[in-house]
């Protein structure tokens, strides 16, 4: 059993990771690059389906040229669930919508993140993030029944291919190897 200061220690990192997550959120949207950036830990990595991208440093610049096209982006974290390994180290997921636009096109996307966290002097950080995607698709072919193809990533630039969620398989771990 855990004392009542270890409880509320508890507690206070949940509400700090999840002040991270929407933290990310809004300053990617706003494109608050350094801010962003610290954020991260220095050997970070950000995954996905398609790449795998190591570094602070790197993450940010990605960030920046995957943004490039978008006049706006809104992401939303819907719901998080934290697992606390230790009193430095966390693992997560979270599930959240983003809008991108782009002159004559609004990109809709379903994701979901799974997240290594790691507290660094008193701050927690990403460590690690994974995200996989139920779908990418521009609003107009959303809305003419997209959702329901197998090929729903449909980003601006880029082949068309198959979501990775639903992962009824469980192909996709969580993180890159």
């Amino acid at each position: 059993m855990h004392t009542l200061e270890q409880r509320i220690a508890r507690l206070e990192d949940r509400f700090a990771i999840n002040d991270l997550v929407v933290s990310y959120a809004t300053l990617l949207d706003d494109a608050q690059w350094d801010a962003l950036g610290e954020l991260f830990t220095q050997d970070a990595v950000f995954g996905s389906a398609n790449s795998t991208t190591t570094g602070r440093a790197a993450i940010i610049e990605n960030f920046k040229v995957k943004h490039a096209p978008f006049t706006a982006t809104w992401h939303d974290p819907h719901g998080i669930v934290v697992d606390l390994v230790d009193e430095n180290h966390a693992t997560g997921t979270v599930i959240a919508y983003a809008e991108l636009g782009a002159p004559n096109l609004t990109l809709s996307t379903s994701i979901r993140y799974h997240d290594d966290y790691r507290r660094e002097g008193n701050v927690w950080r990403f460590a690690k993030r994974h995200v996989l995607s139920l779908y990418s698709i521009p609003l107009s072919e959303l809305a003419a029944g997209a959702l329901g193809d197998r090929e729903r990533k449909r980003w601006p630039g880029r082949p068309t291919g198959a979501a990775e969620l639903p992962d009824f398989d469980r192909v996709f771990p969580g993180y890159p190897g």
